[in-house]
């Protein structure tokens, strides 16, 4: 069975299950007209989010003739969707892989932003001690009410993570069973209740065609002056122009942001100079290549796959238009 891999450069660890599965015929390729090549008679084809373009996507549908799963390296697939993707193919994505360093970003950005830390930098760059200053505004955790924007592998750890610090923890879910850790779980058509309890907001679901813009402007007035906003998923989900004004009028305390609308963010964004933002370049899941969950998942898709069993973390691709 050949497998073709499209790595996102030549150090991406996924290229690795080239050599931890000598069994497939393997062909890297770092191009569409590389791929176009290689790809025919595939069965496999190992590739990540970041990489798919309408080139990609073209040199895949003319050729791909035997194709029967693509493996994504990323939890999103949505430029592998929009690039377009063979019909019939079954798509698995690695949702999962980086719920430790993801969450572990979410809440440093939460916790910098509660402990004043923006402030504090600021301070130091000008030599500025502003102890009682600083001190007035800093918050804990501890009996703070954080709404967990999903319930995937990344909000199940940071639910874990935010209880640890004796947290009051509440979701919204597109699913509302199965609860147990969770002082309350609300559906999406009640968000906004959900939004208007919370002293922070942490988002971390999938980013699809029902999530854009999930956080808009009438949303973001529910919730309280003094609240907190994280996004760890993916930046169309906050009506990011309703964010900036919120934000510049007082109507929110705070944002920690590691994704944009817009990536890499404008020079000219507001939110570059805002003094209570803290923004870092989408590297929520940087810190670990996750390879051995990587090729753990990949093995027991293979099994399934040759047993014509339904895939882990299989995905519902939706027809091409």
């Amino acid at each position: 069975m050949k497998a073709v891999i499209y790595p996102f450069g030549r150090s991406d660890a996924i290229i690795g299950l080239a050599q931890d599965f000598p069994e497939l015929d393997w062909a890297v390729v770092a191009s569409p007209e590389a791929l176009a090549r290689e790809i025919p008679d595939a069965e496999i084809l190992v590739t990540s989010n970041r990489v798919c373009t309408p080139a990609y996507g073209e040199a895949l549908r003319d050729n791909a003739r035997r194709l029967r799963w693509m493996f994504f390296s990323s939890s999103g697939i949505e430029l592998g969707v929009a690039m377009g993707i063979p019909e019939g193919v079954r798509v698995t994505n690695s949702t999962g892989v980086k719920a430790t360093m993801v969450s572990e970003h979410a809440m440093m950005l939460l916790l910098g932003l509660l402990r004043q830390l923006p402030e504090c930098q600021a301070h130091q760059r000008t030599r500025l001690y502003t102890r009682n200053q600083t001190n007035a505004k800093v918050r804990t955790l501890e009996d703070a009410t954080v709404c967990v924007f999903g319930r995937g592998a990344i909000g199940r750890e940071l639910v874990r993570k935010l209880k640890a610090f004796d947290a009051r923890v509440i979701a919204v879910s597109r699913t509302t069973a199965d609860a147990d850790d969770l002082v309350a779980v609300y559906p999406r058509e009640r968000m906004r209740e959900a939004l208007a309890e919370a002293d922070a907001v942490v988002v971390c679901t999938a980013g699809d065609e029902s999530s854009f813009h999930l956080i808009g402007a009438a949303e973001i007035a529910t919730m309280k002056s003094s609240a907190l906003v994280v996004n760890v998923a993916r930046g169309e989900i906050i009506d990011e122009a309703a964010l900036i004004a919120a934000l510049q009028e007082g109507r929110l305390a705070g944002a920690g942001l590691d994704v944009n609308e817009v990536e890499p963010l404008p020079p000219e964004s507001p939110l570059w100079d805002m003094p209570n933002v803290v923004l870092s370049p989408h590297v929520a899941g940087g810190g670990s290549t996750g390879y051995a969950m990587h090729r753990k998942l990949f093995e027991q898709n293979l099994k399934r796959l040759r047993a014509g069993e339904p895939l882990i973390n299989e995905c519902k691709v939706p027809a091409r238009v």
